[in-house]
């Protein structure tokens, strides 16, 4: 009798949310089509860039990301690079201050402490963004990799209506790597794309900090990271999402290949495991309309996964195999889109494996990010730290 009264909510439930969620998708396959190249001007046009990178025991790959920044193809006279040194003990400043008679305008700042009620990496990029003198602010990461144009495909993208422009990131090492490594990058390059389209389409749900440029007015207005500050996570998607809710600027997805930022992965899968509880703990504090699609898309895929486990008579066995192949043949959709769009060699091999864990694996960081702590860059955290004080990192100059 119970399940005779609970199997149709289910199935409406089950059936609504998975409406919603593949609806979802097919807008940002088509935001992924609107997606456009700025146009990158004249020297004189180009305004001045402030790049900020914070970095905690990067000296492996710091001097490369450097090395980079200083072929850019970026007026010299129009660029500043700050690298924050984040309680660095393996070298990271040493590496970095080598490279100050090659770059025009190089910045090292140390830090030896942060203190508990914020987020280090926030803590990080505020001390910077203090020092910094542009009108445009860039942040990214030590073990990034640039191409030579893409400040200036990044700076070509803006107007003067827009506020916040962000690019594609993926993980590449540039050597063959295992299946397991491969799985990661696709699952990270699959949030990229989703990001892309959403801007493309309007929304604003995610970004990523490594390949990030805003104006300073901007930031200003949106409260800098004073309101974010207890989250460990959000210096990126939370300013985007509270950015979009300013409902005053524009925010742009670059489709220039220049824009193009490649990023280290984590090496083990334990690593990886912490790094998708991190990236899994921000989600109730996203902005209302991101976390209704979050709270979801959740809800949809907790369905397809209970349908496995319950013994519902009738027809929630062929609605349970309908969901999961639309799910499935929408998400393939939205991923070969974001190859084409952005020029990348498909791996259909791993997209398909990857498309049989998906669920359990969201799921799993889902909750175990906002109920379990989790490790980064050596050290342990919660989700939320203790209360912040609102900090201020950037003023008007």
């Amino acid at each position: 009798m119970a399940n005779n009264l609970l199997e149709p909510f289910f199935s409406l439930l089950l059936l609504a949310a998975g409406l919603i969620y593949l609806a979802g998708l097919e807008r940002v396959r088509r935001g992924l089509l609107r997606l456009r190249r700025g146009s990158r001007g004249t020297d004189s046009s180009l305004p001045f860039i402030s790049v900020i990178i914070p970095c905690r025991n990067e000296a492996e790959h710091i001097g490369a990301a450097l090395d980079d920044l200083t072929a850019q193809d970026y007026p010299a006279d129009r660029l500043q690079v700050i690298v924050v040194d984040d309680r660095s003990d393996d070298g990271t400043g040493e590496v970095a201050r080598s490279r100050q008679d090659r770059l025009y305008d190089l910045m090292v700042l140390r830090i030896d402490v942060c203190p508990d009620h914020l987020s280090p990496k926030k803590h990080a990029l505020a001390r910077g963004l203090a020092q910094a003198k542009g009108e445009i602010l860039i942040t990214s990461d030590g073990d990034c990799r640039f191409s030579p144009g893409w400040i200036r495909s990044l700076a070509a993208c803006f107007t003067p209506r827009t506020g916040l422009v962000t690019g594609l990131t993926i993980f590449d090492r540039g050597r063959p790597e295992p299946f397991w490594q491969r799985l990661q990058q696709l699952d990270y390059l699959s949030h990229s794309f989703f990001a892309a389209g959403a801007i493309g389409s309007g929304w604003a749900l995610n970004c990523n900090g490594s390949n990030l440029a805003l104006r300073r007015e901007t930031f200003v207005e949106a409260g800098g990271y004073g309101p974010i500050g207890p989250m460990i996570t959000g210096d990126d998607t939370l300013l985007l999402q509270r950015i979009h809710a300013l409902k005053k600027w524009d925010i742009a997805f670059s489709a220039d290949p220049a824009s193009l930022v490649r990023s280290w992965p984590e090496e083990t899968p334990a690593e990886v495991f912490h790094q998708r509880l991190r990236w899994g703990s921000g989600g109730m504090s996203y902005s209302p309309p991101a976390r209704a699609f979050a709270l979801i898309t959740f809800i949809f895929f907790l369905g397809l996964f209970l349908s496995l486990f319950l013994s519902f008579p009738g027809w929630i066995g062929p609605l349970w195999i309908a969901l999961w192949g639309l799910k499935m043949a929408q998400e393939i959709r939205v991923m070969r889109r974001g190859f084409k769009v952005f020029g990348l060699k498909a791996d259909w091999c791993a997209c398909l494996i990857l498309e049989i864990i998906h669920i359990p694996a969201i799921l799993t960081f889902s909750l175990g990010g906002h109920l379990l702590g989790f490790r980064w860059k050596g050290q342990k955290f919660k989700r939320r730290q203790p209360a912040a004080e609102a900090f201020s990192e950037v003023s008007t100059p």
